[in-house]
């Protein structure tokens, strides 16, 4: 083997290789984002061609034949965060104002594809119209290493009240 394919493989190696701290970083970026209503710089987090995806219950599977509460690609994320953005968009007047708390972050080792599974936990706050909404529940979200840095090629929201009503899910990222 010569030194540059040497090289190579360390580099490749090494961009496999996600510590907590990193993950955590990336996790508290992206709540800082949506909590701040910074939106394009959320989406800016995601590959062109990720998902985000709540199922209606944590045993789904498949969100392309089973019930969600949402599943976008990134175009639909796009446009539902501009109509959030959007003054004319009379139902987010005023907007949603949130506040995200994760804990709990796991890193699970690259797969042989170079996507890296992080799981975590989470409590996110919706402060609309005088009412406060509680959602709980768990993330998966695969990262994979890009030019751009590490980026969001899926996200999954599982919620511990998917039994529950929800209203004005759909009104906020969670």
């Amino acid at each position: 083997m010569t030194t540059k394919e040497t090289m190579n493989m360390q580099t490749t190696a090494h961009e496999l290789r996600l510590t907590r701290s990193e993950a955590e970083d990336l996790l508290y970026r992206q709540a800082e984002y949506i909590d701040t209503r910074d939106f394009a710089s959320w989406i800016d987090l995601f590959t062109t061609d990720a998902t985000y995806w709540i199922p209606a219950r944590p045993e789904d599977t498949d969100p392309k034949t089973q019930l969600s509460f949402l599943y976008d690609d990134v175009p639909g994320m796009t446009a539902r965060c501009e109509r959030l953005l959007d003054a004319g968009t009379g139902g987010q007047q005023p907007g949603t104002r949130c506040n995200h708390v994760i804990s709990n972050v796991r890193v699970l080792p690259a797969d042989a594809s170079g996507v890296v599974v992080v799981r975590s936990r989470f409590q996110v706050t919706q402060f609309r119209r005088d009412a406060a909404r509680s959602y709980v529940g768990s993330y998966t979200h695969h990262l994979v290493s890009t030019d751009e840095g590490i980026r969001i090629r899926s996200q999954r929201v599982d919620l511990i009240d998917c039994d529950g009503i929800h209203d004005a899910i759909l009104q906020v990222y969670l």
